[in-house]
């Protein structure tokens, strides 16, 4: 049976490295798995084209400014139409809303079943300039799009109760992204605490919050800050810093070897303000990370005072660095944590998660 994939770039963040997984997983399982990408890689950011490449059977490439080309629907439509899909997966805004208008005007609405995954509370993540309003306009007619989808999947409870808000036309499956337990490393013996924090650099994911904590713990640590960013907006968060902050900090950059940065901690913070899922914080809990991450959903989630801490605001979040660094050189508090953090994990493990997307495409 075949399986089309459709996404807007293979620059890796959390859908496209789920849809790596999913792939590797599918073509695993015998099935024959091809990836359709409507617009261009952005060269500063990681592509996970070659890995894809080595797994699935094909992947196809539109042309022209993605979504707003005909010729990427014509080009779209014979691809669909020649491989004769079973099912077409589409996978963020600009790829479903193509594949709706394909299904809706010019494509027989039982030639495939089309699926739909929503990775995140979109219109959370958009920036207040002036491009927001043309953005919530077509963000209203996404949601109506995905009414006609034959099945859609959110990746979290969060993402589901934030749909609802929107529309209660839709019955979603709930199936979060699976993640492996890693080796763990071993927690630094030196007295300088290895602090890191990943993601994407904007007010949304938190990082300032972290500047302004850091500036007031003192402590012995370094702090990196992995994650793109404009350097407008990198300038300004040096800037925020105290001299002594900026001595005891360094600025990665995007950062393409994620376990090379996560063996490099003794602890995650991730103070981010909203999440579809919070995949990086999963991957620092796959790591054996001790996490620190902001109570809120879904992060509390897979996040508590069992395996990690949990903060409200930033005197909180002073509090649990301070209190974390004590506890990692407390044997047998560190040891309970990380237990803990195996047992959520599970949750989380490809042979729980999988089987429901099969399920979903009913095979």
């Amino acid at each position: 049976m075949k399986i089309a994939h459709v996404i807007n770039s293979l620059n890796r963040g959390g859908a496209e490295s789920h849809l790596l997984e999913l792939v590797t997983a599918q073509v695993n399982s015998g099935l024959v798995v091809d990836v359709i990408v409507i617009g261009e890689d952005i060269p500063e950011i990681l592509s996970i084209n070659k890995e894809l490449s080595n797994v699935c059977r094909k992947i196809y490439r539109l042309k022209g400014p993605r979504m707003f080309n005909v010729f990427s629907y014509i080009k779209l439509q014979k691809i669909i139409k020649e491989n004769s899909y079973k099912i077409v997966h589409s996978h963020q805004p600009r790829s479903d809303y193509m594949i709706y208008l394909l299904k809706r005007f010019f494509i027989s609405d039982n030639l495939f079943k089309w699926v739909v995954s929503i990775h995140g509370k979109y219109d959370s993540y958009l920036d207040n300039n002036f491009k927001k309003i043309f953005k919530l306009y077509f963000f209203k007619k996404l949601v109506n799009s995905w009414s006609f989808a034959d099945e859609v999947i959110v990746i979290s409870q969060e993402v589901n109760t934030w749909l609802e808000s929107h529309t209660q036309k839709l019955n979603p499956h709930v199936i979060n992204y699976w993640i492996s337990l890693k080796e763990p490393s071993t927690v630094s013996l030196n007295p300088t605490l290895n602090i890191g924090f990943l993601g994407r650099l904007n007010k949304n994911k938190g990082i300032e919050d972290l500047i302004d904590t850091f500036n007031e713990i003192n402590l012995d640590f370094h702090l990196v800050i992995g994650g793109f960013g404009s350097d407008n907006y990198i300038n300004y968060l040096k800037q925020k810093m105290s001299k002594n902050l900026i001595k005891k900090s360094s600025f990665l950059g995007y950062v393409e070897d994620q376990s090379k940065f996560f063996e490099g901690i003794d602890l995650f913070v991730f103070p981010s303000y909203s999440e579809g899922l919070g995949l990086v914080l999963l991957e620092g809990m796959s790591y054996q990370k001790i996490c620190i991450t902001r109570n809120i959903e879904p992060m509390n989630q897979f996040i508590n005072d069992e395996n990690g801490y949990l903060f409200n605001n930033n005197d909180e979040l002073k509090n649990s660095v301070i209190q974390a660094s004590k506890d990692l050189t407390n044997e047998s508090i560190y040891n309970k944590k990380i237990e803990n953090t195996k047992k959520v994990l599970e949750r989380y493990d490809i042979k729980n998660v999988f089987p429901k997307i099969l399920k979903v495409y009913n095979l």
